[in-house]
C-alpha cells in the first residue's frame, strides 16, 4: 500500500521537530514493504499544500496524528482529503483518540477507524489486511486498539503493545532527517545542531491526577537495552551528522530503564554527544552519583515536574513527592552541573490564592535555572477530566481549549483574569533575575531559536484575548539557523 502520515499541529503553538511516532510506524509499514510518506511540518499539512499532494499522488491510506487541541486541524486535514479523494480510507491515532475513543467518529465522523494507544502492531496489521479488500466485523474485530464502527455503535479493541522495544526498526529516519529541522526543538535549551529525539522507555506508573501519558503507553516501564539506543545513536551521528539528543520518554532516568548504563556506554566509548531531558524526568529517581553519571555523558539539561509548592496539592494530585524532595533533589543536579527547568501549574481545584502565589515564591527560592508556570488544564482521559468535565459534550472548539493557552481555569478559589495575572507576574518576575537571564542567554546560540522563544513569550505573557493566529510566528520560524 501507499501510506500517507500526517501530523495534525496545534494552530498556535506548531512544532518543527521530527516526530517519533509516526516515524515509528513509518519504519514498521516499510519493513513490511508498504511505501510511505510522512507530513509532518504545519505548511506540508495545511489544506492548500495537502490538496496538491492528494491530486499528484494518490494514497491508498491516510494516517492522521493528534491531540485533543488540534481537532480542528485534524477536521481541516480530513476534509481536503476527502475533496480530492471520495473513497480514501482515513485513520486517525494520537493522544486524543487514546484518551477519548467514544468522542472520534461523534467529532470527526469523516474517518474510517481510529487507534487507541501504541499503534505499531495494530497500523501494520489493519495495512495487511486491508491490501486484501474490504474487512468484515470478524477481521475488524481482530486489530489490536482498532476504533471502529459496529453497528453505529464505536467499538474499542483491546490494546495489544510492543514488550520488547529492542525488536522494533529504528524510526524512518530517512523521511524526517533531523538536519533538515529548525534548531527549536521541544523547547528552546539546545547547545549543538543538528537535534534529534529519541526514547528510551514506554510506560509510566505514575497516577498523577491531571496526567494521561499511560492510557498511550500502559503503566509497566518497558526498556529497549543499552546496545539498542547506542546503535540509534551512533546511526543518528554517523548518517546524519546530530550532535545533540533530546530524550522525550516521560521519564528517561528510571530505574528500571537503562539510562544508567548507556551513560556509562557514552562514556567508556567517547561517543561525541550533548544530550538533555526537555519532556522531563521524575525528580526522584536521581542521586549525586546518578547525577555525576549524566553530566560526565553529555547532559546540560533536565526539566522537572514540580507543580505545586503546595504539600497538600501535591498530595492532592499524587505526585507522591514534597516540597523537601523537591528542594533537596533540584540541589544536587545543580550541584552536578545539570541545568534545571521546573514545570509549575496554577489554578488546581480548590487551590487558595495563597497556595498559587506559594507555588511562584516555592519556585524562585529553588536555584532552578528556568520555569513553566502553565494554567491547569483538564486533559481528556485524565482523573481530572473525569472529574469536571466529562458531563459536558465536548465538541472540537471545547476540545481546542484544552492546549494550556487557552482554558480559562475556574476550578480554584482564584478567578481566571487574576490567575492568569499571576501567571504572567510570575514568568517575569522569574526569569528577569540576572541568575536565571544568564541561563537563558546561554541558549541564544541562533537567530531562530531567538525568536521562537520570544514567541513563546508571547503566547505565555503577552498575548491578550483567548483566540487568534500563528501566522507571524509561523513565519519567523522559517528563518535561517545557525550553528554550534
Amino acid at each position: 500500500m501507499h501510506i500517507l502520515l500526517m501530523l495534525a499541529s496545534h494552530p498556535l503553538y506548531r512544532r518543527y521537530v521530527p516526530d517519533l511516532g509516526l516515524g515509528y510506524l513509518a519504519a514498521c509499514l516499510m519493513k513490511e514493504g508498504h511505501t510511505v510518506r510522512l507530513c509532518i511540518r504545519p505548511k506540508e499539512c495545511a489544506p492548500p499544500a495537502l490538496m496538491e499532494l492528494v491530486r499528484s499522488e494518490r494514497f491508498d491510506l491516510y494516517g492522521i496524528k493528534s491531540a485533543s487541541s488540534a481537532l480542528g486541524t485534524a477536521r481541516e486535514i480530513t476534509k481536503a482529503i476527502r475533496a480530492i479523494d471520495h473513497g480514501a480510507i482515513i485513520v486517525m491515532g494520537g493522544p486524543h483518540p487514546s484518551s477519548d475513543p467514544d468522542s472520534v467518529f461523534r467529532v470527526i465522523p469523516e474517518i474510517n477507524y481510529a487507534f487507541s494507544g501504541e499503534a505499531e502492531i495494530g497500523l501494520v496489521n489493519l495495512a495487511a489486511r486491508l491490501s486484501s479488500g474490504p474487512l468484515d466485523e470478524r477481521e475488524l474485530d481482530q486489530i489490536p486498539g482498532l476504533i471502529w464502527r459496529k453497528g453505529g455503535e464505536t467499538t474499542v479493541n483491546e490494546q495489544k503493545r510492543v514488550m520488547d522495544l529492542d525488536s522494533l526498526p529504528f524510526p524512518a529516519w530517512d523521511l524526517m532527517e533531523p538536519r533538515k529541522f529548525p534548531c527549536t526543538p521541544f523547547n528552546f535549551y539546545s547547545r549543538r545542531y543538528p537535534i534529534a529525539p529519541l526514547v528510551l522507555t514506554r510506560g509510566c506508573p505514575g497516577r498523577c491526577t491531571f496526567c494521561a501519558a499511560g492510557l498511550i503507553n500502559g503503566r509497566p516501564i518497558r526498556s529497549r537495552s543499552a546496545d539498542n539506543a547506542l546503535e540509534e545513536i551512533r546511526l543518528l551521528t554517523s548518517k546524519y551528522g546530530v550532535r545533540e539528543i533530546q530524550f522525550y520518554d516521560s521519564n528517561c532516568a528510571h530505574p528500571s530503564g537503562s539510562l544508567r548504563e548507556l551513560c556509562e556506554r557514552i562514556i567508556a566509548e567517547d561517543v561525541d554527544i550533548t544530550w538533555c531531558a526537555p519532556n522531563g524526568i521524575r525528580i526522584d529517581s536521581i542521586d549525586e552519583e546518578y547525577v555525576r553519571l549524566m553530566r560526565r555523558s553529555g547532559c546540560f539539561q533536565v526539566n522537572v515536574g514540580i507543580e505545586s509548592g503546595s504539600p497538600r496539592i501535591l498530595k492532592e494530585i499524587r505526585k507522591q513527592i514534597t516540597p523537601e524532595l523537591v528542594r533537596e533533589k533540584v540541589g544536587i543536579l545543580r550541584k552536578g552541573g545539570i541545568e534545571v527547568i521546573g514545570f509549575f501549574m496554577l489554578g488546581f481545584p480548590g487551590e487558595t490564592a495563597a497556595e498559587v502565589r506559594h507555588t511562584v515564591s516555592f519556585a524562585r527560592s529553588l536555584p532552578l535555572t528556568g520555569a513553566s508556570f502553565a494554567i491547569l488544564t483538564p486533559l481528556p482521559g485524565t482523573e481530572l477530566y473525569r472529574r469536571v468535565l466529562s458531563m459536558r459534550v465536548m465538541d472540537i472548539e471545547t476540545f481546542g481549549s484544552l492546549d494550556f493557552i487557552n482554558y480559562r481555569n475556574d476550578l480554584s478559589e482564584v478567578p481566571y483574569d487574576r490567575l492568569r495575572k499571576i501567571q504572567k507576574r510570575a514568568y517575569i518576575r522569574f526569569h528577569l533575575r540576572p541568575r536565571v537571564a544568564r541561563y537563558i542567554l546561554r541558549n541564544f546560540n541562533s537567530g531562530r531559536k531567538i525568536l521562537s522563544m520570544m514567541y513563546k513569550f508571547y503566547l505565555a505573557v503577552l498575548r491578550k484575548g483567548s483566540h487568534g493566529t500563528a501566522e507571524d510566528g509561523e513565519r519567523k520560524m522559517e528563518t535561517g539557523c545557525g550553528r554550534r
